[in-house]
């Protein structure tokens, strides 16, 4: 989920933040102090067209997570790709963006087109 940088807190929103709820395992990833996120999308391994978002993983952490990240130092956009079972290890992949997305809390779901 979306998260704030201090453990504390949960604004603004600038950080990732994982917790097992059966064993209490948490990971953290923050991008402060001059990135803001927006709610992460997990996507499936293996998702094939006409799928709906969660069919095809095989478990919660068996995918990607994309996450949206403004950074106002820039004023602009980055996509960034997690590993979903590794957050804490940081993205995979940054795409940057020539400009920037509105800030804001919620992602979209839609089946894959």
């Amino acid at each position: 989920l979306a998260a704030g940088h201090d453990p504390k807190t949960n604004a603004p929103l600038q950080a990732l933040w994982r917790r097992d709820r059966q064993t209490g395992e948490e990971q953290f990833w923050s991008a402060a102090p001059r990135g803001f996120v927006s709610e992460p999308i997990f996507v499936p391994r293996g998702l094939q067209k006409g799928d709906f978002l969660w069919q095809g993983a095989q478990g919660e952490e068996d995918g990607w997570l994309l996450q949206v990240v403004y950074d106002a130092s820039c004023h602009k956009s980055q996509l960034l790709i997690f590993d979903a079972a590794a957050i804490s290890a940081g993205p995979v992949a940054r795409l940057h963006l020539k400009h920037h997305i509105p800030y804001g809390l919620h992602g979209s779901f839609t089946t894959v087109v």
